[in-house]
């Protein structure tokens, strides 16, 4: 009987990075979730969004072990708050400067895990504007590809 390789490396890849995100200098005060926050946002947040989505290969014509090769699509939330009458110019270049520690921390560990190949940033959209009074939001919308191979 062959034995196939089950399961997934998107929530360890999700603690791994949310550990290498937490231990950034340059994110220093800055609250890194796992999902979004249920209590709340402090200003200057991190987390990962709601829907994933995968590809995955499964060799069926092998016999054997199978291993399989997955792709998965990780959506990353990098979002900036000023509530203390800021422009929407300084919430933009201080949510711009969240996204390059995202990228930097990608471009240095790119196998964050074990099983991953690689963790590439391959897209963004920003959303930015007033919350109300004279307040401002940033936010970008990260994709973020991992491309891995379980093994049984």
């Amino acid at each position: 009987m062959a034995e196939v390789a089950t399961g997934t490396t998107l929530v360890s890849f999700k603690q791994e990075l949310k550990t290498q995100l937490e231990a950034r200098a340059g994110l220093s005060g800055v609250t890194v979730h796992y999902a979004f926050p249920e209590t709340g946002i402090t200003g200057e947040d991190i987390w990962f969004g709601e829907i994933a989505e995968t590809d995955a290969e499964i060799p069926i014509m092998k016999s054997g072990t199978k291993k399989v090769d997955e792709t998965v699509s990780v959506p990353v939330v990098v979002q900036v708050l000023k509530q203390q009458g800021e422009d929407q110019e300084t919430a933009d270049l201080r949510a711009v400067a969240l996204l390059a520690e995202l990228q930097q921390e990608l471009a240095e560990t790119p196998r964050t895990i074990t099983d991953i190949y690689a963790a590439e940033m391959v897209g963004w959209t920003h959303t930015g504007g007033q919350l109300g009074g004279s307040n401002h939001g940033s936010r970008f919308d990260v994709t973020v590809r991992i491309r891995a191979r379980l093994e049984p």
